[in-house]
C-alpha cells in the first residue's frame, strides 16, 4: 500500500514538473522519458531530504526510476489499446474540465477584474510591516438600511470620538461603548496584525494613522470603527514578491470577498439578458402557491404532490432552453421546506440557480475555457491516471477472481500460515497496590478456598469484576507479565506467584488450555482469501511489468544516477564492481 501511494505521488510530481520532455533524460521507456527533473522531484519525495539521497546505493536509485518507466509504461499501454477513447474515462474527465473551466472564467472574468497586479504588489509592499492597534466599534445590524439608521450610527460614532477628543482615554472608551463583543473588554485591543488581515477599508485607516493617534471615524460592513495604533514593527526575512503572489492571491481573496461577491453576481446577471432569460411570473405564481398550500408536506419529496401537466409547465425560457415546473422541483429538492415562499424574490433565485450554471458552461465553451482546462496539466494528469488504473483493473483487478476452489487450493498448499497457537483462560484476581494483601489471598487460595469467591471478594479490576476476574482465551503474547505468568502455570487449578504489573499485583489461577492446532477451512476460509488475494495480486503485478517490459524496452542512464547525487567512495567501489 505505501509503495502505490509513493507511486501516485511520483506520477504528481512528473506531471507538476511540466508537460516537455526537453533536457538531460535519467531513464526511457518506449517513447516516453523520464527527465533529470521528474527524477529529482521523485527521489526528494522518496528520501526527503539532499543528505538522504546521497546515502542512496546505485540499485536503489534505478529502483525509483524503474518505477517511473514502468508507470509510464501502463500509460503507452493503454494508449495501444485505446483506452483514452474509454466513454467512462472520457466522460469523468470532461466533467472535471468542465469544473476547471469555470474556475479558469472565475479567475479571468471576476478576480482579475478585482484583484488587479498592482494591488497585490501593493499588498506586498504594505506587508513591509504589521500593527497593534484597538478600534471601538458601533456596530451595523442588518435591519440599519434606512437613511436614518445610518445618520443615528454615524451620530454615534461621531459623538464617541468628540469625546475622545476632548480628554477621554481610548481605552476607557473601547471599554464602556465599543460594540465589539470579542475585544470591547480588552479595551478594544486587536493584538499584532499584517496587512491582509483586517477588511480593507478597516487596514487603509490603520496603515494611513499616525502612532498614538486616533484615525476614523472610517465605515467598514460591520460599522463605524474609531482606531487608535499604538505601534507598528518592520517584518523580518519576508520571501521575494514572486515567491508570495500566490499566497497574496489567496489572502486577497479573503479580503476582497465582498466585492468579489458582488462582482461574480453582477456577471452572471448580465448573462441573463445576453441567454434572453424570460421568467414566466403567472407559472411561478402558481408554483409558488402550491408550495404555500397547507396541504403540502415540504420536508419530503415533492414529485408525487404535482401531475405530469404541471410539472411539463415552462417557468422560463432562454437561448439555452427552458426552466420547467419539473426542473425546479429536482432543484430544490427535500430542502423545500427551508425556502421563505413568501418573499417573492425565492422562486426567482430558484430559477436563476437552474439556468445560470448552463449559460456559464456555454459561456467557458464559447471563449476557450474548456479548451485550456483540457490541457491544464491537472486535467491531463487525470486523464492519463485513469487510463493507467484502467490497464491495472484489467490486467490485475479483474483476474482477482473470488474463486473459492483457488482459496481453499492456497489454504491447503499453506496450512501451516494457519495454525492457532495455544490460548488459555484464567481467572484473575487484581489487587491496586497492595503486595501484602495480594500475597494473603493468593495464600488463602493455596489453602483451597474458591478462588472464584476470592475474585469475587477482592478482584479491583473493573473491566473483569463481572465475570469474576476470567479472563481469555488468549495467546501467550497478549497482555504483558500477566500473558507470560499464565503460560507457565502447569494445569488446570495451578495458582501463580504473585504477579507485579506497575505499582499494581495479580494472583492467577489456570482455568484452561487450549492445545495449538490447525484451523478448520471455515474458521481460516477469510484470511486464506487476503493472503491468496496478496500473493497473486504480486504475482499479476510481475506478470504485467514484465509484459510491458517486453513492448516498451527500457533504458536507464545509470551514469545520469551516479552524478545527479555522487555516491559515497563505498559505494562507488561497489557500483565499479557490479559493472
Amino acid at each position: 500500500m505505501q509503495r502505490i501511494v509513493i507511486l501516485w505521488s511520483l506520477l504528481m510530481l512528473t506531471i507538476i514538473a511540466g508537460c516537455t520532455k526537453d533536457g538531460p533524460y535519467v531513464a526511457k521507456i518506449g517513447k516516453e522519458t523520464i527527465t533529470e527533473e521528474e527524477y529529482r522531484n521523485a527521489m526528494m519525495l522518496q528520501f526527503r531530504s539532499e543528505e538522504n539521497i546521497k546515502q542512496r546505493s546505485l540499485d536503489e536509485r534505478k529502483k525509483i526510476a524503474h518505477d517511473l518507466a514502468i508507470e509510464e509504461a501502463k500509460y503507452l499501454e493503454g494508449l495501444a489499446r485505446k483506452y483514452d477513447e474509454n466513454p467512462e474515462i472520457a466522460q469523468n474527465v470532461e466533467a472535471s474540465a468542465k469544473r476547471k473551466a469555470l474556475d479558469l472564467l472565475y479567475e479571468d472574468k471576476i478576480i482579475n477584474s478585482v484583484i488587479t497586479e498592482s494591488m497585490m504588489r501593493d499588498f506586498y509592499d504594505k506587508g513591509s510591516k504589521e500593527i497593534m492597534a484597538r478600534h471601538i466599534l458601533v456596530k451595523k445590524n442588518s435591519s440599519d438600511t434606512t437613511a436614518a439608521d445610518k445618520a443615528r450610527l454615524k451620530s454615534r460614532i461621531d459623538s464617541i470620538k468628540t469625546a475622545i477628543d476632548k480628554g477621554l482615554d481610548f481605552k476607557t472608551a473601547a471599554k464602556l461603548l465599543s460594540e465589539d463583543a470579542t475585544t470591547a473588554a480588552d479595551s478594544g485591543d486587536l493584538g499584532w496584525f499584517p496587512w491582509g488581515r483586517m477588511v480593507d477599508e478597516f487596514q487603509r485607516a490603520a496603515w494611513d494613522a499616525k502612532p498614538k493617534t486616533v484615525a476614523g471615524p472610517v465605515e467598514s460592513p460591520f460599522g463605524w470603527h474609531l482606531i487608535w495604533v499604538d505601534s507598528t514593527r518592520a517584518i523580518e526575512g519576508r520571501k521575494p514578491y514572486e515567491e508570495s503572489k500566490n499566497d497574496i492571491a489567496t489572502r486577497m481573496r479573503e479580503v476582497e470577498g465582498q466585492k468579489l461577491g458582488e462582482k461574480a453576481r453582477e456577471y452572471v446577471t448580465a448573462l441573463h439578458d445576453e441567454y434572453g432569460l424570460k421568467l414566466d411570473q403567472a407559472v411561478l405564481d402558481k408554483f409558488v402557491a402550491k408550495m404555500l398550500d397547507p396541504q403540502m408536506t415540504l420536508n419530503k419529496e415533492l414529485g408525487p404532490m404535482f401531475t405530469a401537466e404541471e410539472k411539463a409547465q415552462i417557468a422560463g425560457t432562454h437561448k439555452l432552453g427552458n426552466i420547467t415546473i419539473d426542473d425546479m422541483i429536482q432543484k430544490v429538492g427535500a430542502n423545500a421546506y427551508r425556502v421563505d415562499w413568501k418573499n417573492p424574490q425565492s422562486v426567482k433565485d430558484l430559477a436563476h440557480a437552474i439556468c445560470e450554471p448552463q449559460f456559464l458552461e456555454d459561456k467557458a465553451v464559447k471563449e476557450g475555457y474548456l479548451k485550456k482546462a483540457m490541457e491544464d496539466p491537472s486535467i491531463v494528469q487525470q486523464k492519463k491516471t485513469a487510463i493507467m488504473r484502467l490497464v491495472e483493473k484489467v490486467e490485475i483487478t479483474e483476474k482477482l477472481d473470488g474463486n473459492e476452489d483457488a482459496d481453499r487450493a492456497y489454504y491447503e498448499q499453506h496450512l501451516q500460515e494457519f495454525i492457532q497457537p495455544e490460548t488459555r483462560t484464567i481467572r484473575e484476581i487484581f489487587i491496586k497496590e497492595d503486595s501484602a494483601k495480594a500475597a494473603k489471598v493468593r495464600e488463602r487460595a493455596l489453602k483451597g478456598e474458591d478462588f472464584q469467591k476470592l475474585a469475587w471478594q477482592f478482584n479491583e479490576k473493573e473491566s473483569t469484576k463481572r465475570d469474576s476476574g476470567r479472563i481469555g482465551p488468549f495467546e501467550e503474547k497478549r497482555f504483558g507479565m500477566i500473558g507470560k505468568s499464565a503460560f507457565q502455570l502447569q494445569k488446570k487449578g495451578d495458582i501463580s506467584e504473585v504477579v507485579k504489573v506497575g505499582k499494581n499485583y495479580s494472583v492467577l489461577q489456570l482455568l484452561e488450555t487450549y492445545p495449538s492446532r490447525t484451523k478448520t477451512w471455515e474458521e481460516a476460509k477469510g484470511d486464506a482469501r487476503r493472503e491468496n488475494r496478496v500473493v497473486r495480486t504480486k504475482q499479476l503485478t510481475e506478470e504485467l511489468e514484465k509484459m510491458l517490459l517486453s513492448r516498451y524496452p527500457l533504458k536507464i542512464n545509470e551514469e545520469k544516477l551516479s552524478t545527479l547525487w555522487p555516491l559515497p567512495p563505498e559505494r562507488q567501489d561497489r557500483a565499479a564492481r557490479d559493472q
